[in-house]
Parts: C-alpha cells; structure tokens; sequence
C-alpha cells in the first residue's frame, strides 16, 4: 500500500470515529454481526415533568370560590381603576363581594362605566363586553380618561391593575391618599416592567414600592404550565390570613421597603431574566401599601384554585379597613345628631315602601341589589322579565322567616313583604344564580353571629 493510500484510510478512520464512535468503527471495519454486548449508543434519560397528561390537562371545575367577607366596616367607597387590557368580569369576584357587603364601587378608566350600583356578571357572552368595550361605550356617563384624584377624595380603599402610567397630578394624589391612612393595592404584570414609563415607576417610588425585571417561573410545581406558579405566604398578615397557596397566571418580583407580609414562590422556582432559582417575592405589603406581581389572580376562574378566593376575601377586608377619614363620614355622624323635624317625619313615611326591580331590561340583575330599609318598611319586587325566583340563601339572625318565592315566575308578577326585625337577607334568583344573581336586604343594625356563606 502505498503512503497516498495509507492517508486516505487513516483519514477515513478518523472521521468514523468521530461520527460514530469508537465501537460504531470497529463493527464497520469488520464484517461481524452486532450482539447484545455491543453498545452502539448510550442514550441518557431526558424528563420533562412540565409535559405530562395528568399535568396539562386542564381541570375545568378545580374548586368552589366562596368569597367571604369579615370586616365589619360599612359603606366605604373603593376606587377600582383597571388598564384597559382588563374587563369587568376580571374584577367581578372582589366588586361583587364589596357591593353584597352594602360597600360603593367607582370603577374608572377608559372601559368602565362610572359607577357600579349592581353586581357584575361573571359570565358574559357579549362579544364587546368580551373585549372590554361596554356598547354605551360613547353614552354619556362613560369617562374616557380617570379622574383619579378626584375619585380618591371620598374614598376609602384604591385598587390599581395594570395601569401602565400616572401623570404628575394622579401620582400626587395617590400619595396623599396613602398619607391620609387610604389602603392601596396595586397589581403589575411582567410585561409593564419594561415599559414603566409615564410615571409608573415614580408612582411605585412614591409609595416605597418597586418591581424588577422577568416573571417567575417553576417547571416542576405549577398550576397546568410553567408560568403559572403557587406561591405561599412567610408568616402570618392581613392579605395572606387563611392563605396556604394562591396561583399566579405570570407573577414579576415586587418589593417595598419595610414588608410586613409576602408571599414568595415555592421552592425550584426562577427567575426568567437569569434563568436562576429565587425566592423573591411576588405581593408584599408595607403598612397600607399592597404590591401585587400579577393582575390575573381575581378572575372567576382563577379564584376557583388554590387559596385565591381567600385572598381576595382579605384583600376586599383590607380596602374597607382604613383609618381614613373621609367628609362624608362627619357629615352623617351630625346627621345622626341632628334633632329631626317634620320635614323628616314626611320622609321616613316616604320610605317606608321600597321597590325592587327583578330582572330590568331583561337583564340576569335585581336593582337595586343592595338595599338599607328600617325594620317596618314593605318591599315590593316587581318582576320586569320572565324566569325568576327569589330564594333565601342567608338570614340572620336564624330565626328570620322571609320565605321568598321558590317557584319560577314571570314578568308582571308582584312579591311584597314587610321587614320587621333587624337582621340581614341575602337572596338569589335560582335560574341565574351563576351569573351572580344575588340580593342582599339590611334591615336595621343587625349584629351578626355566624359569618355569611
């Protein structure tokens, strides 16, 4: 064999064994047969938890939201002021309970009506309700831009999610709105962090609060994908009391200055921005300051899993609980005070019957849904569509005996009946009661003694 030959084969012999490896290259150059014994390829075991079945499939009924407020406050004002990638129903769970709690809801930004005298339904099918868009969208009444501070004036609890700026003005007053003993919550997602300005950052700054870069994610302990991490509280607070874990859809780390309460991912989560384990947290509270790493986590859905019902319930105790003292509140103490006159006396005859509207314009609603008689005033429910009924679902004290009407009727149909004794009366309408077809009567001061279902 000459030297030309003898490089083209060792150049053969090289290239062999670097495509095939060394035991790939002996059987080449042999004519045996490969047997049992001879590994021709070593290949490591690769899992990948984040695709299992029992794991992507998604469980359509996960739990039961029972959303329950313990405050005892009353008729506080929250501002609830949501960027425009949020619709109505997003919000229903906490808007639903603080309207069922006899609390007022002012809804602000570009896709919400002014004010909320009814509950929100949960299950809408209309398709620009759907993308945020009321169809009164340009009827007067519908604020195209916030007027945040001055929403904040006679409030009592301020909710902000993924609002993508404040101007000067706004910022200020939110500010002063925390100074003056206001509870704020605020929720960011991930995606708000690389565009934060127009003064998001200053508002966040403002308050002592500040975001950081990425979401937080886990491949091995989520709720049907890697994004939606479980996050559990360190120690004991308002927010997380009866909290064990609560699911976030896309949660970004928060931080405030001096946090009295967090909840942090569980362990093996990371950080997508270094691909690195952390334990940052993703809602923290400073004093009256709640900071919130994700804006999905009170959506009908989402308060079905995990403990998410229950922080909502306490973020809902949280808004009411300020120690802020708004105008409105001395005007009715010296009203309390006030010796009445006849002019009274002609009022209190006045509402001494009060109407109630079962399913207006053919909508799954009473109106108003909450209502504060005296003990002695007759209600009357006028039936303006067919396929209700008005089913006692709470009553106390127990031994309460307002019975409703349990069979189904239709439009044209008069309910009435007089309140006589403190208490409290919540009620639904059996054939929409998904929809959140519910009613809540406060007669008197009634002292509660067992909490509402």
């Amino acid at each position: 064999m000459n030297r030309n030959v003898q490089l083209a084969v060792a150049a053969f012999v090289v290239i062999a064994v670097a495509a095939f490896g060394i035991t790939g290259v002996a059987l080449l150059l042999t004519d045996d047969e490969p047997t049992d014994d001879d590994v021709i390829v070593d290949l490591p075991d690769i899992e990948n938890p984040q695709y299992d079945a029992d794991r992507v499939t998604s469980d359509r009924t996960p739990g039961t939201a029972d959303i329950e407020m313990s405050s005892v406050a009353t008729e506080k004002t929250v501002v609830v002021h949501a960027g425009s990638g949020l619709t109505q129903r997003d919000i229903a769970p906490l808007v639903n309970a603080l309207i069922a709690n006899g609390h007022e809801i002012e809804l602000v930004g570009p896709t919400f009506q002014d004010d909320f005298v009814e509950p929100v339904p949960v299950f809408e099918s209309d398709a620009a309700a759907q993308q945020g868009q009321p169809d009164d969208f340009d009827e007067p009444g519908v604020e195209e831009l916030s007027e945040v501070g001055e929403k904040l004036e006679d409030a009592h609890g301020f909710v902000s999610l993924g609002v993508d700026s404040y101007e000067d003005e706004e910022r200020e007053a939110i500010a002063e709105f925390v100074e003056d003993d206001g509870h704020v919550v605020m929720g960011i997602d991930p995606d708000q962090e690389f565009s934060m300005g127009g003064g998001l950052s200053d508002t966040f700054s403002a308050l002592g609060a500040f975001t950081e870069p990425g979401y937080v994610y886990n491949l091995e302990e989520n709720d049907l994908n890697y994004q939606r991490i479980y996050a559990t509280p360190a120690g004991d607070g308002e927010l997380t009391a009866g909290v064990g874990e609560v699911v976030f859809d896309t949660a970004t780390p928060v931080q405030t200055a001096n946090p009295a309460e967090v909840l942090e991912p569980l362990d093996g989560s990371e950080l997508s921005t270094t691909r690195e384990e952390t334990d940052k947290p993703v809602l923290v509270r400073d004093g009256g300051v709640a900071l919130v790493g994700d804006t999905g986590f009170m959506t009908p859905e989402n308060t079905q899993r995990a403990d998410n019902d229950q922080l909502v319930s306490n973020i809902a105790d949280f808004l009411v609980e300020s120690d802020r003292v708004v105008e409105d509140d001395d005007d009715e103490d010296d009203e309390d005070n006030r010796i009445p006159d006849d002019d009274d006396e002609a009022d209190d005859d006045d509402d001494e019957v009060v109407t109630v509207a079962v399913g207006p314009d053919g909508e799954n609603v009473f109106d108003p849904a909450v209502i504060e008689i005296e003990p002695g005033t007759t209600v009357v429910f006028e039936w303006h569509s067919d396929g209700h009924n008005l089913v006692p679902v709470f009553q106390q004290p127990d031994d309460l005996e307002w019975e409703g009407v349990e069979e189904i009727q239709d439009e044209g149909y008069v309910h009435e009946h007089t309140f006589e004794e403190d208490g409290i009366h919540e009620y639904v309408s059996e054939p929409h009661e998904e929809e959140f077809m519910f009613g809540t009567i406060i007669v008197g001061e009634p002292e509660l003694e067992d909490e509402p279902p």
